[in-house]
């Protein structure tokens, strides 16, 4: 009986969770120095209570600082993808890694397969960035 009440319930709602995702490139320095193996996540913040953000995608930067990341998720809503760039650019010794936030604009979303991406360019790490803090955990 519990089955056919999930196959009645638990069918149309995850038919109607749409596939979505974005793809995000860009190069990263620090002053004029490269910042290679510098680590970079996409992900679809969950706004929700109880629901955790999804991670999309994550990697590294390459030895000339590029990145380039490609994830998906499935939602029922739209999702509100991020870029998160963690970094010890002009830090020093301080504990935890600088955490950079970039939204990624809502023409970016794709459903199953990049067609454009979204390109940040080249950001100095160096900088101060308005979506700034620390992380600890990344």
């Amino acid at each position: 009986m519990n089955v056919l009440l999930l196959l009645f319930v638990g069918l149309p709602l995850i038919s109607s969770l749409r596939l979505q995702g974005v793809a995000v490139k860009g190069k990263l320095h620090c002053g004029g120095t490269i910042l290679r193996n510098t680590k970079v996540k996409i992900y679809d913040l969950d706004r929700n209570p109880g629901d955790a953000d999804d991670l999309l995608d994550e990697g590294y930067t390459d030895r000339d600082g590029l990145f380039s990341l490609d994830g998906t998720t499935r939602e029922l809503t739209d999702i509100e993808p991020v870029l998160y760039i963690y970094h010890d650019c002009d830090d020093g010794i301080r504990p935890c890694q600088k955490r950079v936030t970039i939204d990624v604009p809502t023409k970016y979303i794709h459903h199953g397969k990049a067609t454009v991406w979204y390109d940040i360019g080249e950001i100095d790490l160096k900088n101060t960035f308005p979506n700034q803090g620390r992380s600890c955990e990344h």
